[in-house]
């Protein structure tokens, strides 16, 4: 509901707005030029600053100060130009006033889109419209970063423009409210539907007797009373036979007796009259140089968020209305549902209908919201949920469970598969994708798959799914993260070096050759092969970094592994083409905390690079688990890392070994090694097979378990990561 609002009021009186905005930010800009003019006027009292006046100009009739602190005086008499400016410091006169038509047409634009009583409704409009909007987008980044108490947390690095319109939005909303609320008041003060406290004026005194008039710079009332604390002071005029002098402060009115220079009356300003004051300082800044600062950066501000929020609306109206919807719904064998707010889970359902549509499958691609009652040649739905905020439904997924509900869906058994998208630092991390799984399970629909959620992305978890769903399909499927940028690379095969598992599959270490400088990476990026045309691409962990000079991965032969046969075969000199895709979630943080790494077979890659580059002798302790003794990969390295201090500690498991057991039974047999480790802060970063994985994570939730602990803060802390496959 509230994004709704959000996004409707936006788009209704965006026009409005913008003009209130960059008009606004042209005023601001121009008072903070004049009060800064003022800032060197001295602080005298009206009664010194009105005594000069009065020397240079005898016919001076009223003494203004405006709140920016320029000084006019309007003279009596036949004169040309009555309003003149004057120096506070020496009571000269600096020449008549003129202001600027310029900026006087922008405060009529700003105030009434100069149509008069309907402008100056409209520009209320504008004022509620931005109220509305502050409101509304306060709650909406309350959800969006999990909670009220998170609003200040920092907002991780994020992709387009939408990105920096919440970055903005934070720090500019409580200054917008202030804006739109003083707009909304001074609005409707204009209008006559509330009072400005105006009519609050003392009585005007009577019977003051003629007697001489002291000179004014002598009268201990003004004397009293510090410039700027002047509104306006009119004098005596001896040709009406008044005596006394009427005043207004920034704190009230009265009048003071010319003759004796005391007050006659006085009379403070109301709760209205100080509200008006307040407001239209707050609107304004006038008098506040360092909010007037503020206002402009405010305008700028509004600029920017009116102009990213719409360029961000239409871009994704834009990509979810270019998506190939491939075949109709009645033709498909395999339907993939879509809810995305930003648009990004949109690009893992075209990989997946690339993928399948290549193996020969009908594939057609909607969004939740048009989940339709029967898709009758389909053989399997996937559902890809992403949760919006604090556990919200995104835009094109909010009416699925109540259509689902209402609907006779899924029929005839269909097979359905959910894959939920979040962010593992929010406390409902992929609750709304669990709501559609709770949903499913209850209308007794057949789970393809277990619910898998995926943390902010991940490589590790996406093609963790993947892998299981092509397993179920008999289609092997990949994906690639879509946060992750790729250069694309031409690489030429230096040397390899073979690892023969006894009775099992060989192990390959390949390196390539890769131009220098052609391309950044790191240990733990990835390195994606396609081995055919109409092939998914493998991914396979880098274990060198680009000031190596080469590329170098390890690769376990499979039997019916496409990618693998073609890397076993190639000899040196061969080259292909790939392209490297940054993994920067997963490698050591930096710092001097102890890093824990674990791994199983061909996982080891990236844990080797991460311990070659260990200059700083940080301590690493490596686990490591293969199926023989006689698969030692990197043996001969990781013995010398031991010897020259990169890496603290080794341990190994053989699951066919003298001694079977597993790399999660090593960590559980060193309990007490690895839970100190966790207590000095240590990171863990896990690559190998999911089942591997799993086995970890039993053994660490246990351990943090007993020191108070669990996964999902060390997640949230950067201290544990996967790559998993």
């Amino acid at each position: 509901m509230n994004r709704r609002l959000h996004l409707l009021v936006s788009l209704l009186l965006s026009a409005l707005l913008l003009v209130s905005a960059a008009t606004g930010l042209v005023l601001s800009g121009a008072s903070l030029t004049e009060q800064f003019g003022q800032l060197g006027a001295p602080g005298d009292s009206v009664a010194v600053v009105a005594e000069r006046v009065s020397q240079h100009l005898p016919n001076i009739e009223r003494l203004e100060r405006s709140a920016n602190g320029t000084l006019l005086a309007t003279l009596g008499g036949d004169v040309e130009e009555p309003l003149h400016v004057v120096d506070p410091a020496t009571g000269e006169d600096l020449g008549p006033y003129a202001p600027s038509a310029t900026l006087d047409w922008l405060r009529d634009l700003h105030r009434e889109l100069l149509l008069g009583s309907t402008g100056r409704w409209l520009s209320g409009l504008a004022a509620l419209a931005l109220a509305l909007l502050a409101i509304s987008g306060a709650i909406l980044l309350a959800r969006r970063l999990g909670g009220w108490r998170r609003l200040l947390t920092p907002i991780r690095a994020g992709q387009g423009m939408l990105h920096w319109h919440t970055v903005i939005a934070r720090w500019a909303l409580p200054g917008l409210a202030v804006l739109a609320l003083s707009g909304l008041y001074l609005s409707a003060t204009s209008l006559g539907l509330l009072g400005d406290g105006s009519d609050n004026e003392p009585a005007y005194p009577e019977g003051i007797q003629a007697a001489p008039h002291l000179p004014v710079g002598t009268l201990a009332a003004l004397r009293q009373i510090d410039l700027p604390e002047l509104r306006e002071l009119e004098f005596p005029n001896a040709a009406d036979d008044i005596h006394y002098l009427s005043l207004r402060t920034a704190s009230g009115s009265g009048f003071v007796n010319a003759a004796s220079g005391q007050w006659i009356s006085f009379q403070r300003n109301g709760a209205a009259q100080n509200l008006y004051e307040t407001a239209y300082a707050l609107h304004t800044g006038e008098g506040m140089p360092l909010w007037s600062m503020a206002l402009a950066g405010l305008a700028l501000s509004t600029l920017f968020l009116g102009g990213s929020g719409l360029l961000g609306w239409w871009q994704r109206r834009g990509r979810v209305g270019e998506q190939d919807t491939g075949v109709p719904a009645e033709q498909a064998e395999a339907v993939i549902l879509v809810g995305s707010q930003s648009g990004s889970t949109w690009a893992y359902a075209r990989q997946l209908q690339t993928q399948l549509q290549a193996a020969g499958r009908p594939v057609h691609v909607a969004a939740m919201n048009d989940v339709r009652e029967d898709y009758p040649q389909a053989r399997c739905v996937l559902l890809l949920a992403a949760t919006y905020g604090d556990g919200q439904a995104p835009d094109n997924a909010w009416q699925f469970l109540d259509r689902l509900a209402e609907a006779r869906w899924p029929a005839r058994g269909l097979p359905v598969a959910v894959l939920g998208f979040g962010d593992r630092q929010f406390p409902r991390f992929c609750a709304y994708a669990e709501a559609v799984e709770q949903a499913l399970q209850q209308r007794g629909c057949q789970m393809l798959l277990p619910l898998q959620r995926v943390d902010r992305q991940a490589s590790g978890e996406l093609n963790a799914w993947a892998g299981q769903l092509g397993a179920r399909l008999g289609t092997p499927l990949r994906l690639q993260s879509a946060l992750l940028p790729c250069s694309e690379v031409r690489l030429t095969l230096q040397q390899r070096q073979c690892y023969s598992e006894r009775g099992g599959q060989p192990a390959v270490v390949l390196r390539f050759a890769v131009a220098p400088g052609s391309t950044s990476f790191a240990p733990g990026d990835l390195l994606a092969i396609r081995p055919a045309v109409d092939t998914a691409p493998r991914l396979y962990s880098i274990a060198s970094a680009d000031d190596d000079g080469f590329v170098e991965i390890c690769v376990r032969l499979h039997p019916q592994g496409l990618c693998s046969n073609y890397l076993h075969a190639l000899e040196p000199g061969a080259e292909l083409a790939a392209s490297i895709q940054a993994h920067p979630g997963f490698r050591p943080q930096a710092g001097e905390h102890p890093v824990l790494l674990i791994g199983a077979g061909v996982g080891v890659a990236p844990l080797i690079g991460f311990v070659r580059k260990n200059e700083s002798r940080r301590p690493i302790q490596l686990y490591w688990g293969g199926r023989h003794v006689s698969d030692q990969l990197y043996g001969e390295e990781l013995q010398q890392c031991l010897a020259d201090g990169r890496l603290q500690r080794l341990q190994r498991a053989y699951s066919q070994g003298p001694t079977p057991g597993y790399v999660q039974d090593r960590l559980q047999a060193d309990a007490a090694s690895v839970r100190a480790l966790l207590q000095q802060g240590a990171q863990v970063l896990v690559c190998g097979s999911r089942e591997m994985a799993a086995g970890v994570r039993a053994v660490l939730e246990t351990l943090l378990a007993e020191m108070g602990s669990n996964l999902d803060q060390l997640k949230a802390q950067g201290r544990f990561r996967e790559d998993v496959y």
